[in-house]
């Protein structure tokens, strides 16, 4: 089942930091937009990043090279950096050398998602 941006942002934080985290997704996504834009696997991936680095404090990977190899990573410029991260870090791994950017996220791969970010255990780095 697809799921929109906000489904994704109840699945993944729950009660975690809501309130610091809405701010920062509301200086990117307006509200309405949230409700009916289905997610795709690079705003979950920025999703990600952004509360990884700006509220958890995570450390960032020192090098995104390795992600290079990905083959739909250059599909979205402005996307390489926190699809890199998130990437290497083992929270969204791809599949077969593609990380696919444009392809929608289920409410199961978002739980999956979700879990990794907040169990490191769960995750297989690549870096």
């Amino acid at each position: 089942m697809k799921i929109t941006v906000r489904d994704f942002f109840y699945i993944l934080f729950g009660d975690h930091d809501r309130e610091e985290f809405e701010y920062r997704l509301g200086e990117h996504l307006s509200y309405a937009e949230s409700e009916t834009r289905l997610l795709d696997r690079r705003t979950a991936a920025y999703m990600v990043y952004v509360y990884i680095t700006d509220v958890l404090h995570e450390a960032e990977e020192p090098s995104i090279e390795p992600a290079f190899i990905l083959k739909d990573i250059y599909e979205c410029p402005a996307c390489i950096r926190y699809i890199a991260q998130v990437y290497l870090k083992g929270i969204m791994p791809a599949k077969d050398m593609v990380f696919g950017v444009r392809e929608s996220v289920d409410k199961e791969d978002a739980i999956k998602i979700s879990e990794r970010v907040f169990d490191r255990s769960k995750r297989t780095r690549l870096a």
